[in-house]
């Protein structure tokens, strides 16, 4: 692994509402929802199968963004998937899903899903961190689904536990290294199409960030707000819920470890 940055993946604005041709049988349909947590809008990817179109990820719950899916499928609605739970991924799904009269798969209002089982043509890859119930979806010929998990124009925020887990984040990167993709399609932006520096930065990143915090801790007490604040200095206060996130996910991490030690007071080294 090199300790080199990794190469972000930018676009322009996309045309909200559009379905944009991806690959063969493979289109997205971007949500109106931009923010610092979701780039431009969340896409919902509709996969073609035998039968018709696989939604993954439904997005907001937004009538107008639920018409361009339902129109985008050409009226040949199979199922619905989700990577995880949040709401900037899931709030349509039941909706789409009475619309539609599809079955719904994963997340808190679907049907559980099993890591490697196959559903319409598509491999399930549990992919733990970000969320517990995170999963990513294997699409063949080397492409992926990937998500929140992997984000070409930003970091995935690690939710604290029980919610998340960032040794489970590490050990999912490490999965999605050693299977060696080729692109990797996101919830969130553009595809990234050279995974595997992608991915090693990724690694690289983490770590790096929880050898930081082991540093910062010390004998006496400090409350997470004070060792975000050395952490994450840097970031625009509209990122700062989501910093909490991760820096009480990479505290955990280390008293998993053995090399901290949380309490009442705060943290402290071990």
């Amino acid at each position: 692994m090199t300790g080199q940055r990794r190469r972000l993946y930018h676009e322009a604005i996309p045309d909200y509402g559009v379905p944009l041709t991806e690959a063969a049988g493979l289109r997205r349909v971007v949500a109106r929802n931009p923010g610092p947590m979701t780039g431009h809008g969340t896409n919902s990817w509709l996969v073609e199968s035998e039968g018709g179109w696989v939604v993954v990820d439904p997005g907001p719950d937004d009538a107008t963004h639920r018409r361009a899916v339902l129109d985008a499928c050409d009226g040949r609605l199979r199922a619905i998937l989700l990577t995880h739970h949040h709401k900037d991924h899931d709030g349509g799904t039941v909706a789409l899903a009475a619309a539609a009269g599809a079955p719904v798969h994963g997340g808190h209002v679907g049907a559980p899903m099993t890591d490697g089982e196959t559903l319409y043509g598509l491999r399930v890859v549990a992919t733990p961190g970000h969320t517990m119930d995170h999963v990513c979806f294997d699409l063949g010929e080397g492409r992926l689904l990937s998500g929140d998990h992997v984000m070409g124009w930003s970091t995935s925020v690690v939710m604290a536990p029980p919610r998340g887990s960032m040794g489970a984040y590490l050990a999912s990167l490490e999965t999605l290294r050693r299977s060696a993709y080729r692109t990797l399609f996101s919830a969130h932006g553009a595809a990234i199409t050279e995974p595997d520096p992608f991915l090693d930065g990724l690694l690289h990143g983490r770590r790096r960030k929880i050898e930081q915090a082991a540093t910062a801790l010390t004998p006496d007490w400090q409350s997470a707000e004070m060792l975000c604040d050395r952490l994450y200095s840097a970031l625009p206060e509209g990122l700062r819920l989501a910093a909490m996130e991760m820096t009480l996910a990479t505290l955990a991490e280390l008293e998993a470890q053995g090399r901290a030690i949380g309490g009442d007071q705060g943290w402290k080294v071990a």
